[in-house]
């Protein structure tokens, strides 16, 4: 199992937050590989940290969502692709179902 790597869960996070305003300074994608280099620490490291600091831990992964998001130096396809991919986030899909008339359909659509 991988070690505590910091002494207080305020100083994890502050550590993350400084690493985002690097990031921001610098107009680079904040990453949980970026991060891991900043600190001098691996992946493995990073997320046993979910053992010590989970709340922390969290707040962290919403830190970085939140700057994925609002990163205004990045290519909008590659933020939409790498928002599905680490964040979980997907495109809506409405399905028809097809004993159901397009005409009912429509219906059923302008109700809402």
């Amino acid at each position: 199992m991988s070690k505590r790597t910091f002494n207080t869960k305020e100083d994890f996070i502050n550590q993350f937050r400084r690493y985002i305003d690097k990031c921001k300074e610098q107009k680079e994608l904040p990453n949980i590989a970026g991060f891991c280099v900043y600190c001098d620490i691996n992946r493995d490291t990073f997320y046993a940290q979910e053992n010590y600091y989970s709340d922390t831990y969290k707040k962290v992964n919403d830190i970085l969502e939140d700057a994925t998001i609002n990163c205004k130096d990045i290519n909008e396809t590659f933020k939409i692709f790498y928002m599905k991919n680490k964040f979980g986030y997907k495109d809506k899909q409405e399905n028809i179902n097809i004993e159901t008339n397009y005409e009912q359909y429509l219906k059923k659509v302008e109700r809402r």
